[in-house]
């Protein structure tokens, strides 16, 4: 970089200061950049100037005299930033190695050890440290080719449908690397409708669906998708009696559920890390389609001296970052804050979110639930939900009205529900 400015756009592409195993040179790096940035002459001279005094109180005139000396040529300037590169990530991989012998000491439970063990290891970057880059022409003819693929599709909706029609084209399907927020007030139904969503894909288009429920056990999961498969009243569910007085809806929705891919994990306080983890883990053996997480309020993040807002940020970052990692739709509930019950119409807007804004900017779609029969007992839309896309890129906010039939735990096209039809499971539902 010294002999060659012009070499330096081409080489920090892949460096950064910290790939420096000796502090000097990365003193030298850093002013290097720093020179660049301010469109300053490059030598020996005026790195050496920039730097000053080095860590042990000699002059960096020296130092860097004898760097540009001693180089032999510029040949193998790309090979040279390689080896640094790679000196870098065995240093990473070795301290790594040691964190994670520290966390087979500790007193963690071991499956907190394994999830912090794989954030370890996933936490070194090994690729360049600068983006990929395309040319406009390169960009254009990819481009061709994805609207050539949405052509192919002939109208039909690309991506992960909610199970409604009205929903799904307003949405046009939920996509990989997408963050979803379903927000609302408590009783709005966030978790019936995440459900619904996930039975759609689990259930019937047998997809692989991984639920993190972290604030419904697995048996009050289960009795929503077994109420809103079978149209079997919750409440019946709830009371034991469905065996009963439903067992013929029962043993089919039973036996809907066996044979999906619908995966729950219900135990309590998950971390980021924790949910990466497992769904990496899920993914290489079982594939995965969509991940469903109830709720951000409720998991956990490494540092417990966040507030509220912090928490709520960095677990919506690492959500988005999740989804595009895994490349597959991550679905989140979030609540509300009370304010908005003091005003005529609560109806929810995006300031109405707890917490933190950063939920706003993470989310590539935010929709909101609610019911007006919540509030008002002689409402005109008994029965009848709001949805309102309040958020989103590339599609048109706006509201879709569903019917809400909280007897069975589910939201439906405003044109009537009808109960799932499919072939009848026989046998006992302790077969």
């Amino acid at each position: 970089m010294l002999i060659r400015p012009e070499l330096i756009d081409v080489l920090a592409a892949d460096l950064k200061a910290s790939d420096f195993f000796f502090s000097y040179n990365r003193d030298v790096f850093k002013a290097i950049q720093a020179l660049k940035a301010t469109g300053t002459g490059i030598d020996f001279l005026t790195v050496a100037e920039r730097i000053g005094v080095m860590d042990n109180g000699d002059a960096a005139l020296a130092y860097v005299a004898d760097i540009q000396r001693n180089t032999p040529s510029v040949a193998n300037a790309k090979e040279y930033a390689r080896i640094i590169l790679e000196r870098s990530i065995d240093r990473s991989l070795m301290a790594a190695a040691d964190t994670v012998q520290e966390l087979a000491g500790s007193d963690a439970s071991a499956e907190d050890k394994i999830a912090r063990a794989h954030a370890e290891i996933l936490g070194i970057n090994c690729e360049s440290a600068s983006p990929e880059t395309i040319t406009a022409a390169d960009a254009v003819e990819r481009h061709i080719a994805e609207m050539n693929r949405r052509e192919r599709l002939g109208g039909k909706i690309d991506g992960l449908l909610t199970g409604i029609k009205s929903l799904d084209d307003k949405l046009l399907g939920l996509k990989g690397g997408q963050l979803v927020v379903i927000a609302g007030r408590p009783k709005m139904g966030k978790t019936t409708l995440a459900m619904n969503i996930a039975d759609q894909n689990a259930v019937r288009d047998g997809k692989q669906v991984l639920v993190y429920s972290l604030e419904m056990s697995g048996s009050q999961i289960m009795d929503k998708s077994l109420a809103s498969l079978g149209g079997i009243p919750y409440q019946a569910l709830r009371d034991g009696s469905a065996t009963s007085t439903h067992s013929r809806e029962l043993n089919q929705a039973v036996g809907m559920i066996r044979q999906s891919g619908l995966v729950l994990y219900d135990r309590k306080g998950a971390t980021v890390n924790r949910i990466r983890a497992s769904a990496r883990r899920h993914k290489l053996r079982h594939g995965l389609d969509l991940l469903v997480v109830d709720h951000i309020g409720l998991v956990d993040v490494e540092d417990s001296r966040a507030n509220a807002v912090q928490r709520v940020s960095e677990v919506t970052r690492q959500l988005k970052l999740l989804a595009q990692e895994l490349d597959v739709p991550v679905l989140t509930m979030s609540q509300l804050n009370r304010q908005l019950e003091q005003r005529p119409n609560k109806r929810p807007i995006p300031s109405d979110l707890r917490d933190s804004g950063s939920i706003e900017q993470d989310a590539d779609t935010i929709i909101f639930v609610y019911r007006d029969e919540v509030y008002d007992d002689n409402t005109a839309s008994r029965g009848v939900a709001e949805i309102i896309v309040g958020v989103a890129r590339d599609i048109e906010p706006g509201t879709v009205r569903v019917r809400y039939q909280g007897k069975y735990s589910l939201f439906s096209d405003l044109n009537g529900y009808e109960p799932p039809m499919g072939r009848v499971y026989g046998g006992s539902l302790l077969d």
